[in-house]
């Protein structure tokens, strides 16, 4: 039996900026948040206004993740869900029960394969925790953790679960909400041209200087290696989802750690899939969604590169 461990390095971004020369007039800050490096970048304003309005976006993008994990010890309006009694109604805060409506829309159109209630079965594999896997649970285990389907409820201006192996976990969708949260903190000081890159996730507004941001979309297979770059300006988002951020291989099989809903296991269908979109919410929770299955037709907003599970590259029509 050959066991092999791979992790992610945190100097390693999904999508990296590969703008050559940085413009003088660039000011940049990382922070390490939401498991990953998050680098911001503003460009042609004073230095201390720009990196006062960075500041500010940094907090607004931790509080988001103190507000929505499932893991560590602060406490939260999702925890208290996820330890609620089954059909016992919960108020949750405009902001979590407006995103978890969003999420439930998605998961519709995306016939399933995008689902909020995955945290029993992310917590039995354990990618996000100290100590990341290097097996794979026991097939039973896995069958046990999986929630019965739709088993989260709107009732009123309340939630409640259906089961008790029904868990939020908004791992697929939080962290491009908390990109778009420190977009909004940026333009409430007037920055009109910035990036913030968490870990590959990106949304950018405005343009580099006199030229566009040039974005790199990282190759699945060749470390180091770009697949695809791109010129993009305005207010855009852009966000991968790859079988290579977590993962590890046991007995010559990869197991990583997007899983798919129908079965509890990693999804076999792609090997990254990089969404193109009006937000980082909505390019978060559907790279995920697109990463585990196709969608027919594609909501109109959005744009596709997926790489599939045997190394073709697909891209859809410009939106």
């Amino acid at each position: 039996m050959r066991l092999l461990l791979h992790r992610l390095s945190l100097l390693t971004a999904i999508m990296l900026p590969v703008s050559g020369c940085t413009a003088p007039a660039d000011i940049h800050d990382t922070r390490f948040m939401m498991g990953t490096l998050v680098e911001f970048t503003v460009t042609g304003i004073p230095r201390e206004t720009a990196e006062r309005a960075i500041t500010d976006a940094a907090a607004e993008m931790q509080r988001v993740e103190d507000a929505f994990t499932i893991y560590g010890n602060v406490s939260n309006t999702v925890k208290a869900f996820n330890a609620s009694p089954p059909n016992t109604a919960i108020t949750l805060p405009d902001e979590v029960s407006d995103l978890l409506e969003l999420s439930l829309q998605i998961q519709k159109q995306s016939q399933g394969a995008f689902d909020p209630a995955l945290g029993g079965e992310n917590l039995l594999w354990g990618f996000s925790t100290d100590s990341p896997p290097v097996t794979p649970p026991a097939a039973g285990a896995i069958d046990k953790a999986m929630a019965p389907a739709d088993c989260v409820r709107h009732v009123s201006s309340q939630w409640l679960r259906s089961d008790r192996r029904c868990l939020l976990d908004f791992g697929g969708i939080a962290k491009g909400y908390a990109i778009d949260r420190g977009i909004a903190v940026l333009k409430a000081h007037h920055i009109e041209n910035a990036i913030i890159n968490a870990g590959g996730d990106i949304r950018l507004i405005g343009r580099h200087g006199n030229r566009p941001w040039k974005i790199g979309i990282r190759h699945p297979r060749k470390a180091g290696e770009v697949l695809l770059s791109l010129s993009m300006e305005g207010d855009k988002s852009i966000v991968t989802s790859g079988d290579y951020e977590r993962f590890f291989t046991y007995n010559g099989k990869r197991y990583h750690h997007i899983l798919d809903p129908k079965s509890g296991q990693p999804a076999m269908y792609s090997q990254s899939a990089t969404v193109i979109a009006p937000s980082a919410t909505l390019a978060d929770a559907w790279s995920t969604a697109l990463f585990i299955a196709p969608v027919s037709p594609l909501p109109q907003s959005l744009q596709l590169i997926r790489v599939d599970a045997s190394g073709k590259v697909y891209r859809s029509a410009t939106p």
